[in-house]
């Protein structure tokens, strides 16, 4: 690992205008940043013409550049680790469930080791989503993985994570709905509402236990009527309440994106990928659970045409957030990096550039494309390897 860094000459994208800096980076932490600092003979990462920004946090991913998360083998974690950062991600959720209660324990237990120590974009624990969901909202989960919400169940699958989880996404409204929020949110992870068929009522009733966060905003929930507002309307009108959205073009259509936007505002949108394996990879077939599924456009699909999760990766759910929202970089960067950062409790450490975080940055040229990507002070990804020099 390089043990100090410089990175020289980069444009910050700040919510107070962009700035020409340099970033000193020692070991995995950032420990200055000025205008003009001396290098000292210190490894340098030329980044003239390119806009720095925080590395993007993915809080819903599945896997992607061939490799899945439903598995046991803590390899796959470090194969994609290894993978994410030429799309500007520096860490992630590890988004799982099993095909069944063994099989969930097993993918916990085998992963918990990959959690903080593995290379490249940092594994900040598990997003279990599942298998205590909705099946009149199931998506793409088999019907057969689901069951009703235990709290017993959730803290052997805790224990089993090594205390990792940082995540469950729930059906509120389910019966024991409720006392598996409280349960999640007392263990420290977030209990977020997704897969749901609940009512605003229903909504709120989780809200008021201890729901603080939404998964894929309008996917795989109630939908909107005129006489029963839903889920979705009870999380844009409840300001405690983030929201995920999936920016890919395809999960949501962007007029709704926009629509959203405007009610949740930069303080609690959250931009997710709900990528899985496919994502840059180099084939347009592959398997959820036992199902086939084909990439159509920005998403993979099964048989029937249920959309099973994006094939978009981050960077371009970044652009597309630019394009389809109408923010600045600086509030494209919050979106994608310092919101999720703060809704997995990784605020301290990540999710902005600033003295004494992780040197987790990614820089970006003028078209808003990866050209280099430091995770923890270590150059991860380097588009035209002649800007680090020695």
């Amino acid at each position: 690992m390089v043990e100090r860094l410089l990175i020289r000459g980069g444009v910050l994208a700040g919510p107070g205008g962009a700035t020409r800096v340099d970033v000193r980076c020692a070991g995995p932490r950032v420990t200055e940043i000025a205008t003009q600092l001396a290098s000292g003979g210190t490894p340098t990462l030329d980044a003239n013409g390119l806009t720095l920004g925080p590395g993007f946090v993915d809080i819903h991913v599945h896997g992607g550049g061939g490799h899945s998360f439903f598995t046991a083998d803590p390899a796959r974690i470090a194969a994609y680790a290894a993978w994410a950062p030429r799309n500007g991600v520096t860490s992630f959720l590890i988004s799982t469930v099993g095909d069944d209660d063994a099989g969930t324990e097993a993918i916990l237990r085998g992963l918990a080791p990959a959690v903080g120590s593995v290379g490249g974009a940092e594994p900040l624990g598990f997003h279990l989503e599942g298998p205590f969901i909705n099946p009149e909202r199931k998506g793409a989960f088999p019907r057969g993985t689901l069951r009703q919400p235990s709290v017993a169940e959730f803290e052997r699958y805790q224990r089993a994570a090594g205390g990792n989880i940082r995540q469950v996404t729930l059906a509120p409204e389910l019966p024991g709905g409720l006392d598996l929020v409280r349960a999640v949110t007392a263990s420290g992870a977030e209990a977020a509402m997704g897969h749901t068929d609940a009512t605003a009522e229903e909504a709120r009733a989780g809200f008021t236990a201890g729901v603080r966060h939404v998964t894929h905003l309008f996917n795989a929930m109630r939908p909107i009527h005129q006489r029963e507002a839903g889920p979705t309307v009870a999380a844009l009108l409840d300001t405690s309440v983030t929201c995920e959205l999936i920016c890919d073009g395809a999960h949501v259509g962007p007029d709704t994106l926009r629509l959203a936007y405007r009610m949740l505002g930069p303080e609690r949108t959250v931009i997710v990928t709900d990528n899985l394996s496919l994502a840059g990879a180099d084939r347009d077939e592959g398997r959820f659970g036992a199902d086939p599924v084909t990439v159509s456009g920005n998403t993979a699909v099964r048989a029937d045409g249920t959309i099973v999760g994006s094939v978009a990766t981050m960077d371009q759910h970044f652009r597309n957030a630019i394009a389809f929202l109408g923010v600045d970089l600086a509030t494209a960067f919050r979106l994608c990096s310092s919101n999720p950062a703060r809704v997995v409790g990784a605020a301290d450490r990540k999710g902005a550039i600033a003295a004494g975080l992780d040197a987790d940055i990614v820089l970006l040229d003028a078209e808003n494309r990866v050209a280099a990507t430091v995770c923890r002070g270590e150059v991860a990804y380097l588009r035209e390897p002649a800007r680090l020099r020695s």
